[in-house]
């Protein structure tokens, strides 16, 4: 099996196999913080190369995501982990892959969270002196990620900060969706006002 090794070493962390044809990934898995950095070294003995390392702002707290291909065949998984907003720390993975120095150092300018480890965290994009995260969003503005993913990769097994399902209750056909994060939907083409 593609990744074995990688996903044993996950321990109990949360597996979701995904279809390949359908979504590019042969498996998505929630990582504890703990759990990265020994998944990450197993991903890499298993022929994994990092492609890349990108953050969201949620309503729940910030999410990480790693995605990991090999060249020799398709296999790409996709590792997560999830961190609060009061404290946006995770561990660098840059000792293991080293092209993560600068993903994680985009994703510390765009969202402000430390990567704990890192050989040199300073801004990649933004001036050095900059205090401003430009995808940082407001609490208000901040979407569930019952909404931002696909029912077959929200799992049970995230961290307790994250459990607790806030979907959205179903919906009497006709009625507007007024649960919180929803966001809205857009008018079809041709309907808008005025068209």
């Amino acid at each position: 099996m593609i990744g074995q090794q990688c996903l044993l070493s996950a321990g109990n962390a949360c597996r979701k196999p995904r279809d390949h044809a359908t979504t590019g990934s042969v498996a998505s898995i929630y990582l504890s913080s703990e759990q990265l950095l020994p998944a990450m070294r197993e991903a890499l003995k298993d022929g994994y190369f990092l492609e890349d390392v990108c953050g969201l702002d949620t309503l729940e707290g910030f999410e990480i995501v790693y995605h990991l291909d090999r060249w020799d065949q398709p296999g790409r998984l996709t590792l997560r982990i999830a961190i609060p907003h009061d404290k946006p720390e995770a561990p660098s993975v840059a000792s293991v892959f080293p092209a993560a120095d600068w993903h994680e150092r985009e994703t510390f300018d765009m969202y402000g969270i430390v990567f704990t480890g890192h050989p040199d965290l300073k801004p990649l994009l933004l001036p050095e002196d900059s205090n401003i995260h430009p995808l940082l969003k407001e609490p208000a503005d901040r979407v569930s990620i019952y909404h931002l993913f696909p029912d077959y990769d929200i799992v049970d097994c995230r961290p307790e900060f994250l459990k607790g399902d806030i979907r959205p209750a179903p919906q009497e056909p006709g009625s507007p969706d007024t649960s919180p994060g929803k966001p809205d939907k857009p008018a079809k083409a041709g309907k808008s006002a005025g068209v």
